[in-house]
């Protein structure tokens, strides 16, 4: 019986009891911010729900049937947006657990606690899903509403919301590994940003096209644009083509029909939510227990180790023990240099950088060889396939450059104030226009290597283009110039937000969620925009869509994207037309956003002195 106490009083003191967790919680419930949090997500569920469910609330006279469908998108669309905004703020929030403590200097005060390394993460982790757990039960009476005429059962509910909890917890998870394996937020928040980007939309691309559809799943027509026409075979390793099973876009295969995977495979293909939820679980729990093996590692203190005094006597061995480096060329303006060239920037000199650069550039040779040889269903005669994976991809190339961006601009500042050294740089006799003029070169200098990535694809499939007859070309010349000058425009624009943020909050995690919001809701807000008044016809589609950030690439890409609302075939001189009016605006949505970076910078510069004393009084 005493061992059995001693289990359970440990069991009680990791998490229930955790000093971390106890002070977190306690602490968060008093917090005015955690209050508003609350209120803007219930807030944004809540719009969501009136703007898709307006029908129920109209007074013309509307069958049950109809309601019960309507209450069906509307119960999607809200699972959606509480999938995706679990996908960002969950990780945000626990990031900051540790690399907070770090760049404050105060982590090596909490490890001379009696704090276990279980205590440490789990407490970390755990005091901050706390949030966001109750951001989702805070949520649950929106769900309940989707439920008054039908069509949505509590299973699909409760489903939905677990989905949302585990998307959360394997994100939590994740970002707590890499903050304690790697020092400092900056690392943490762009290493994280790029991976979970690159990941979500790479699978959520492949499980879209046909060859990543499961064949015996049942064909349907999806309510929303997210999912494709049949259950992906990767929905168990996705949560949004994991929501489209659960609210039944597109429906899983009975479990007889997919008996021949096998038993474990067969059960994942027949019931992709609860294997989504429990890979997520197990990985959850590795990644916990991979992170305890780093909390109290001698080289984040530090000391050395065997390994770091062998890799030093192969790299950098001097007889008498010297560390030499070879000296590097700084630009005219050293701000710049730093957040373009060097480890001290906002985003360091991540790995991940270049894995997205190589593997981007090998996927748009890998496209290029498979459309001319005709592989996966592609036909060199026929190239509206082709043009789509095209386009997919420059999407989600364009997604993760204006993720990087966003994210690193906010870390800019941010952590010069955690670190304590913002004192030092303004004891420089570098001005306020100096160093914001130095950091918004820095940030876009780091972007464009990223930014070549779509620009080799354009370009290959533009030369391959050339050599081939007109009517089957894939993309536009034009493309492979303006591409890239739109996204350095939307990439400029990005940081300044970013940049703004970064000054006016003192901590990283608030800064890195207030500009990414503002990004993302001003893409949305303005594709909204566009979709309105493209109905106006193709000639005001081809002027207004080159503003939009993402529908600017495809009328580039594909100029019949203009002709979308057109219901009739357009005229030979209308393609002629539509192509030369969006050029003309593209280059004059550069102008425009070009003028707005500039004012945003100018209107900074003004403020820098006044907003960074004020903090620091």
């Amino acid at each position: 019986m005493s061992i059995l106490r001693d289990i359970g009083l440990w069991l009680w003191r990791l998490l229930p009891a955790n000093p971390i967790l106890v002070r977190v919680v306690s602490a968060g419930g008093k917090r005015s911010r955690h209050l508003w949090a609350r209120v803007i997500y219930l807030v944004v569920l809540f719009v969501v729900m009136l703007v898709f469910g307006s029908k129920g609330l109209s007074t013309q006279a509307v069958s049950l049937a109809d309601l019960a469908k309507q209450a069906t998108v509307t119960f999607m669309a809200v699972s959606l947006v509480q999938l995706f905004l679990m996908s960002f703020i969950a990780p945000v929030f626990t990031a900051g657990a540790i690399t907070q403590e770090k760049d404050a200097n105060t982590f090596h005060i909490l490890l001379t606690t009696p704090l276990s390394n279980a205590q440490i993460v789990l407490g970390s982790l755990f005091s901050r899903l706390s949030f966001v757990w109750v951001l989702l039960l805070a949520g649950l009476p929106i769900f309940c509403i989707t439920m008054l005429y039908g069509g949505v059962t509590t299973r699909e509910v409760f489903e939905s919301l677990m989905l949302a909890a585990c998307t959360g917890l394997v994100t939590g998870s994740l970002a707590i590994m890499i903050s304690i394996a790697r020092v400092g937020t900056r690392r943490t928040i762009f290493s994280f940003f790029l991976g979970v980007a690159v990941y979500l939309l790479a699978i959520w691309a492949i499980g879209f096209n046909t060859w990543g559809q499961l064949p015996e799943a049942p064909a349907t027509n999806p309510y929303l644009p997210f999912a494709g026409d049949r259950m992906s075979w990767l929905a168990p390793i996705h949560p949004f083509q994991a929501l489209s099973v659960v609210t039944g876009q597109t429906p899983a295969p009975p479990p007889s029909h997919v008996a021949h995977y096998g038993r474990i495979s067969g059960w994942l293909m027949a019931y992709p939510q609860y294997g989504y939820m429990l890979i997520t679980t197990l990985a959850s729990v590795a990644m916990i227990l991979f992170s305890l093996f780093f909390v109290r590692r001698g080289a984040k203190e530090g000391e050395t180790t065997w390994w770091s005094r062998l890799t030093g006597t192969v790299t950098r061995g001097d007889p008498n023990g010297e560390r030499r480096q070879r000296p590097r060329r700084v630009w005219k303006n050293p701000i710049a240099w730093r957040e373009a060239a060097t480890r001290a920037s906002a985003a360091g000199r991540s790995a991940m950088r270049w894995v997205f650069i190589i593997g981007g550039i090998l996927a748009g040779i890998i496209l290029l060889i498979a459309h001319e040889k005709g592989w996966w269903a592609l036909d060199p005669s026929k190239p509206d396939l082709t043009r789509a994976w095209l386009l997919a991809m420059t999407w989600i190339e364009l997604a993760v450059i204006m993720l990087v961006v966003t994210n690193t601009a906010a870390t800019t500042l941010t952590r010069e104030k955690e670190t304590l050294t913002i004192e030092l740089l303004l004891t420089t006799p570098l001005t306020s226009k100096y160093i914001i003029a130095g950091m918004l070169r820095g940030l876009v200098s780091f972007v464009v290597p990223m930014i070549s990535v779509p620009t080799v694809t354009l370009l290959l499939f533009v030369v391959a283009d050339f050599f081939r007859d007109g009517a089957n070309d894939v993309t536009t010349p034009e493309a492979f110039v303006m591409v890239p000058l739109l996204m350095t425009a939307f990439a400029a624009i990005a940081a300044m937000v970013g940049l703004q943020f970064s000054l006016i909050s003192k901590k990283t995690v608030q800064a890195v969620m207030l500009s990414t919001a503002v990004v993302m809701g001003g893409s949305g807000l303005l594709l909204g925009c566009a979709l309105a008044m493209m109905q106006g016809g193709y000639m005001l589609a081809a002027v207004v869509l080159p503003f939009t950030p993402f529908h600017a690439v495809a009328a580039l890409i594909d100029y019949n994207v203009v002709f979308e609302s057109e219901v009739n075939t357009p005229a030979a001189a209308a393609l002629i037309t539509a192509r030369v009016v969006r050029l003309i605006t593209s280059v004059i949505a550069i102008a425009v956003y070009a003028a707005i970076t500039y004012s945003l910078y100018k209107n900074m510069v003004r403020n820098f002195d006044m907003t960074v004393r004020r903090q620091s009084a």
